[in-house]
């Protein structure tokens, strides 16, 4: 197993660093009125009342400061799951949408949905993102990089579990 996701970890061009991401509310991150621009961009929601429910994870690296934001909304959940949208900031220029997902929240125990994914040998990029989603026959495991626009998929594999673990 340890040899398996080491393999995928080098093809998606990340090591195995990873950080489980502790939301915060956003609003203790970045301004209120960002939050609220951030909402309405988004989706349908009221920005005013929106804002507070927001919860976001921060990272700075020398290319800006990637937020990933957590609506933790009924209003922006759906079949496929629940809008997680990530948002650079750099200085002087607007922030801009670098992802975009709506992830389903359903997993086993002890199976984080989003970690973060670094590489030390590369300073002045992006951590890659390590997303993990429910399937018919165990975990999906989606590596997402920074391609210096957007976060793109690297790589995708299966994890199957035991029936009686799903």
């Amino acid at each position: 197993m340890f040899l398996l996701l080491s393999v995928m970890l080098g093809t998606a061009g990340c090591t195995a660093s990873a950080t489980t991401i502790s939301w915060t509310p956003a609003t203790r991150l970045i301004p209120v009125e960002t939050v609220q621009g951030i909402v309405t961009e988004n989706s349908e929601l009221n920005p005013q009342d929106s804002a507070s429910n927001v919860l976001a994870w921060a990272v700075n690296k020398p290319a800006g400061r990637l937020v990933i934001f957590n609506f933790n909304s009924p209003g922006v959940c759906g079949a496929g799951g629940c809008l997680y949208v990530g948002y650079l900031f750099r200085k002087n220029v607007p922030p801009h949408r670098v992802f975009a997902s709506y992830l389903n929240e359903k997993l086993p125990p002890n199976k984080p949905l989003l970690q973060v994914v670094s590489d030390p040998s590369k300073t002045s990029d992006l951590p890659c993102l390590q997303v993990q989603q429910p399937s018919q026959n165990g975990i999906r495991q989606l590596f997402y990089c920074f391609n210096g626009r957007q976060y793109q998929l690297a790589n995708s594999s299966l994890i199957e579990l035991p029936h009686k673990m799903q």
